[in-house]
Order: C-alpha cells, then structure tokens, then sequence
C-alpha cells in the first residue's frame, strides 16, 4: 500500500494512527466518566461501612397497683319468677371487687336455692355480664378480680330454680 506524499514539514511517526472505537470517547471524556461513576460508588460504600457503636435496648417495668377493697355497697333487691335485677356502682381505683351473694328470704324458697350472679358493665337498661356464677347464698365472696377505674354493674337472676320471689342481699366491695 502505498501513503500519500508528505507536504513540506511533516513527519511520519512509527507507530499506526489511533483508532477509536464507538461508544469509548477520548482519553478525558473516558476519565470524566470514570469519575462520575466512582464518586457515588466511593461515597455509598463509605457510608455502608460506617461504624456505630451498638446501644442496649432499655425498658421500663411498669408496676400496677391493685388496691384492695375499702368501700362495701349493699345491694338489697327482689326478683320474679325467671327475673333478674341489677345495681351499678363505680370503681374509683385499679383494684379488686368481690361480690358475695350474702342472703335470700320468700316464701315457698328454700335457703339453699341457687340463682345467678354476675358482674360486668352497664347496658341500657341491664347488665352485660363478662363473669357469672351460679351460686348459693354464703359469707365468701362467690365472684372477684381486679378491675380498672370504671363503672361495672352486679345482676341477680334466676337460673330456673325459683317457685316464688325472691328478696336478695349482695354485699359488694370495691377501692
């Protein structure tokens, strides 16, 4: 193959002339390109390996109080045949309720009869029990837990076993 004249002051170098390929660029468009990719790069790896130093968990022990029970409500009612009845009071502190059906009197009703005792939240005109027991009359408490400040309600209702009505006692008592 042979190369055109040289004009007056040219020179032919050894080496072969640059190809550049597409898509590479020259030598400093390639450097800036470099250096828009390795700053991110550099700057999300340093704050990947950033050293913390690791903190303990805390907590805080709550302790409730449960008061015991300093105000004693009578409730004295009557209730029908297939009746019920029920008296709302207040809880005035976290504390525990006991309510002990105390005494029952009618005639045609035997001492020993068992009727229905519950302890719950007002509703309407009733009583929405969340515990209940059927019991008999006795000097222990037959129902108690420990109940937040709040009004609750104490139901008296016959499980079936009544041939007459009955006068009832309930002793309540509550912080």
């Amino acid at each position: 193959m042979t190369q055109p004249p040289l004009s007056p002051g040219e020179s032919r170098s050894a080496s072969p002339p640059r190809v550049t390929v597409s898509g590479e660029g020259t030598p400093r468009r390639r450097r800036r390109w470099s250096f828009a990719f390795a700053l991110p790069l550099a700057l999300v790896g340093a704050a990947c390996h950033r050293t913390q130093s690791p903190t303990a968990p805390t907590s805080t022990a709550t302790t409730t109080t449960v008061a015991e029970p300093s105000i004693v409500e009578v409730f004295n009612g009557r209730i029908a045949v297939g009746g019920a009845a029920f008296y709302a009071f207040t809880v005035n502190a976290n504390g525990t309720v006991n309510v002990t059906l105390a005494a029952l009197s009618g005639v045609n009703v035997p001492s020993t009869v068992w009727l229905g005792l519950g302890l719950g939240t007002p509703s309407a005109e009733d009583c929405s029990t969340s515990t209940t027991v059927n019991t008999q009359t006795g000097s222990a408490a037959q129902l108690t837990g420990t109940y937040a400040p709040g009004t609750y309600c104490v139901r008296v209702f016959d499980i079936g076993n009544l041939a007459a009505p009955v006068a009832f006692s309930v002793a309540i008592a509550h912080p």
